[in-house]
């Protein structure tokens, strides 16, 4: 098979390199001299496992991991292939047709194209044309289409807006960057928006995260609203921010293995990503990871897996930890009906904390001891913990009341974190 066209690959308005495919589903990314000249030789501006170097032609899976990344997953980006004639499977081809707005500051556009067509714009959206696109997110993933070109990873149905100059919500047509997420409720968990909404202000208290959230009804389902924290608004308008999570920091590839993304299907640890904060990042960012990790646990989100925590990597190159999101009690939830039947949501942590696999095995102590396997000193770690832990307990009932999630959630969370302070593993239900 021929190779196709190059894809130009801009980030911060700068034409960093160019993404090809030598063979099929090989690809290679070329730096250009002007990222060099912006960002110096060594830059981890693009990624932690590929250093901005002219000279060298970083390729195979470590591309792959990256870029393949920044593509949905599942059914959503199986249906967004068909939307756009692209075989499945076709990642190259995928990310020639939605490449235009991903997660992060990246811009994908054919070789020689502008990264913003000259009629980019929000085109406001009605009510009614809304609930339309909410209710066919499953035959039309994100709201894609000819003229918006939007790719976010994950599996979950989302839509990607942005909003319109004069404040109503609007597609972002020819390039132009969306500025927030919806994400309507599967209707088989009871309050999952409100939980998500709640976990998001225990973590805004927390100062773990800046990220936006609320829940409104539309086309019949809540909908939680999140605002996109690599997005920033300017004088000149709303700018990209570039991130990465944790498997395109360390050059992970799940193109194939998508549950590679969990530690159990042979995915990275938490000890693996706080050495990049070690090696990239302030402290200070090991000691909100561990923090993030406490409030993981004492929720009861086993889902924290090496794709919702990321990095943020600003225009000078500088790496921080990402805010905090898709943070949900996961393990409140039993009895979902499935084709296979009624089941429980599994308890497997998608990182484990201190060998212990079960969120419901945790400890405070084994979230110290994790804690100083990256370094932290112990006395640093048990703060943390122990700080969290109060916070979190502090904060519940004003989180609870902002959200209105159910009494029973309230009580699992505030159960788990009281065992957690005394020195327990969490309880496994209270219902």
């Amino acid at each position: 098979m021929a190779s196709r066209p190059a894809l130009d690959v801009w980030l911060y308005d700068t034409l960093i390199g160019t993404l090809s495919e030598p063979t099929y589903g090989k690809l290679r990314l070329d730096y250009s001299t002007e990222a060099e000249a912006r960002f110096r030789p060594g830059s981890i501006v693009l990624s932690t496992s590929m250093p901005v170097n002219a000279d060298r032609r970083p390729r195979g899976d470590v591309v792959r991991a990256f870029f393949d990344g920044l593509l949905p997953e599942g059914d959503a980006r199986g249906a967004l292939s068909d939307e756009f004639s692209v075989r499945r499977g076709d990642h190259f081809g995928l990310l020639s047709a939605i490449g235009r707005d991903c997660a992060g500051a990246i811009v994908l556009v054919p070789a020689g194209t502008p990264a913003r067509e000259p009629d980019s714009r929000v085109e406001p959206l009605s009510e009614l044309a809304l609930e339309d696109l909410i209710a066919h997110l499953r035959e039309r993933p994100l709201g894609a289409d000819i003229d918006v070109r939007v790719s976010l990873p994950g599996a979950q149905e989302k839509l990607l807006l942005a909003i319109a100059p004069d404040g109503s919500w609007g597609r972002p047509l020819g390039g132009a960057p969306s500025t927030h997420i919806l994400k309507p409720q599967d209707m088989r968990f009871g309050s999952y928006a409100a939980a998500e909404a709640f976990c998001l202000d225990l973590g805004r208290k927390l100062d773990l995260t800046d990220v936006g959230s609320y829940v409104v009804e539309i086309a019949g389902r809540p909908v939680i609203v999140v605002s996109r924290y690599d997005r920033r608004r300017a004088q000149t308008g709303v700018v990209r921010v570039h991130q990465e999570d944790v498997c395109q920091a360390l050059g992970i590839d799940c193109s194939d293995q998508p549950r590679r993304k969990y530690q159990s299907n042979g995915g990275p640890s938490l000890a693996a990503f706080a050495r990049v904060l070690a090696e990239f990042a302030p402290i200070k960012d090991r000691s909100k990871l561990l923090a993030l990790t406490t409030l993981n646990v004492a929720v009861g989100n086993a889902d924290a897996h090496a794709k919702n925590i990321s990095i943020i990597h600003d225009e000078a190159g500088a790496v921080r930890l990402a805010p905090a999101y898709d943070v949900t009690p996961t393990t409140f939830y039993t009895n979902i009906p499935t084709p296979d039947g009624l089941k429980d949501m599994t308890d497997k942590l998608g990182m484990w904390v201190n060998g212990k696999r079960s969120v419901h095995d945790v400890s405070a102590e084994d979230l110290v001891g994790e804690g100083t396997v990256w370094g932290l000193p112990e006395s640093t770690a048990s703060h943390v913990v122990s700080s969290t832990l109060e916070g979190i307990h502090r904060h519940i009932p004003a989180a609870a009341k902002s959200a209105k999630i159910p009494e029973a959630m309230v009580d699992f969370v505030a159960s788990r974190t009281a065992a957690l302070v005394a020195g327990k593993s969490p309880p496994l239900a209270v219902r």
